[in-house]
């Protein structure tokens, strides 16, 4: 049921682009923009539909059989005809309209197919060169950030090991001091015993 219903969505984007390319041979719209500003839409709603990223709704349906002049056969446009053209009594016979319109909508539809895949590869290539030129952005600023932060620990541990210098060269100023002040409070010069004598020192 799902299938089907792609299937039916699908045909409708065809006929559309079918319908947009038999408009560009025979009338004075050349282009997307031209077509959908005798819609009422936007340019990107045309393409996404020429391309088959969206379906066709009747309402867009109905806005190009006006844009065109309703020279489509309405049921064609919806996809259950293969008559491409409305009947015109005025210009031929209805045998020979159904023959020639059955025959443009072929040959039609399949040029239409044909370039509403190579627009859709078009498309996707583009989508796939802005993707890598966003990832190499990324991984160029990612590559900046960790060379910031490489500087940043590089000074880091250079302030570091100062600090650490600094600790030791105060460690080493204590102990001095300290041991300068063990000496001044000793109240006999070294080697003199208690009693005056001084006191040999060699073994």
């Amino acid at each position: 049921m799902n299938k089907n219903k792609q299937a039916k969505d699908k045909t409708r984007n065809n006929i559309f682009a079918a319908a947009f390319d038999y408009l560009k041979r025979t009338t004075d719209i050349n282009t997307q923009q031209e077509l959908a500003d005798r819609m009422g839409v936007t340019k990107d709603t045309v393409s996404r539909i020429i391309t088959a990223r969206t379906k066709v709704t009747d309402d867009a349906i109905t806005k190009l059989q006006t844009a065109s002049g309703c020279i489509f056969n309405l049921q064609w446009l919806r996809g259950e005809s293969d008559v491409m053209l409305a009947a015109d009594p005025d210009k031929a016979p209805v045998a020979d309209n159904l023959h020639e319109s059955t025959h443009i909508d072929q040959g039609s539809l399949m040029n239409a197919t044909i370039a509403a895949q190579q627009t859709s590869i078009e498309s996707l290539k583009r989508e796939l060169a802005k993707a890598e030129e966003s990832a190499k952005r990324e991984v160029a600023a990612k590559d900046e950030t960790i060379s910031v932060l490489r500087g940043q620990l590089a000074t880091k541990d250079a302030l570091i090991e100062s600090l650490q210098q600094q600790v030791s060269d105060l460690r080493a100023a204590i102990a001095e001091h300290q041991e300068k002040d063990s000496l001044g409070n000793y109240p006999f010069t070294p080697g003199v015993a208690d009693n005056g004598e001084r006191v040999s020192t060699e073994k």
